[in-house]
């Protein structure tokens, strides 16, 4: 009888105890692709948790950038020209609208998830269907092929995700520029009056005592003559000082904000 702890004699294994390692089935990953990302993602900010406001104010600061380039850019001002890094850092921060971007961008990328996971749960069924057929035509190998492609690949979709949040910042801020312009033309912003240094009868637009505030950076002022169809740069060190006009329409409101860097 053969003795089992002696090393010259060989051990069965029974079928039952043999390693088998099965090969991994492209449809056993996640339908999801964002839940394949969120591994990764959360062990990111484990390790570095103040990434996530990093990313976020980096997003905020971009759409503020864009929006400024868009704004000015409707009435002739080379802002990132004029712009300074600090006001690069800021933009974002003085319109709110970039702040509800970024938060509504997180809701769209579920939905086009939800979307992309439904769709792939349907070719992983059309995957299992193919795979039972002993008789595949050409058309049906070639089928098959992509099938097996498009579920075991995600990095795609993954990247579609982010052309899908870059075209929908860059279709939200151009609207809201674009909006926002519209109404400086059509008179419904702030109007002030300035006074540059040394003169006393004040910064005269072709008509009126007034113009319409466009906005400020670091060292220049922004301001719209209606009338006129011309925008003024003024250097903020040549400026005595901006006095907003009450609007008519409303006179039991309170003096207009005029934000000066």
């Amino acid at each position: 009888m053969a003795d089992p702890t002696d090393p010259a004699e060989p051990i069965a294994i029974a079928p039952s105890q043999s390693l088998r390692v099965e090969p991994q089935r492209p449809d056993a990953k996640p339908a999801s692709a964002l839940q394949s990302l969120l591994p990764h993602l959360l062990r990111l900010l484990r390790r570095e948790p103040a990434a996530a406001i990093t990313i976020g104010y980096l997003l905020v600061a971009m759409a503020g950038i864009f929006y400024n380039e868009r704004y000015y850019a409707k009435f002739g001002i080379p802002v990132l020209t004029l712009s300074q890094i600090g006001d690069f850092l800021v933009a974002g921060i003085q319109q709110p609208t970039a702040l509800l971007l970024v938060l509504s961008t997180v809701p769209l990328c579920w939905v086009f998830d939800f979307f992309n996971a439904r769709s792939r749960r349907k070719h992983i069924a059309k995957l299992g269907r193919l795979r039972q057929r002993a008789d595949l035509s050409a058309w049906q190998r070639l089928r098959l092929r992509f099938l097996e492609w498009r579920v075991r690949e995600q990095w795609y979709t993954q990247l579609g995700y982010v052309a899908v949040v870059v075209g929908y910042g860059w279709m939200f801020v151009t609207l809201y520029a674009d909006y926002r312009a519209d109404r400086v033309r059509r008179g419904e912003a702030a109007e002030v009056r300035v006074w540059l240094e040394g003169d006393a009868g004040g910064l005269q637009p072709a008509q009126g005592q007034s113009w319409t505030y466009l906005g400020a950076i670091s060292n220049y002022v922004f301001v719209y003559d209606r009338a006129g169809a011309r925008s003024v740069i003024l250097p903020l060190d040549n400026i005595q000082r901006i006095e907003p006009v009450k609007s008519e329409a409303s006179p039991g409101s309170g003096p207009l904000v005029v934000p000066i860097p």
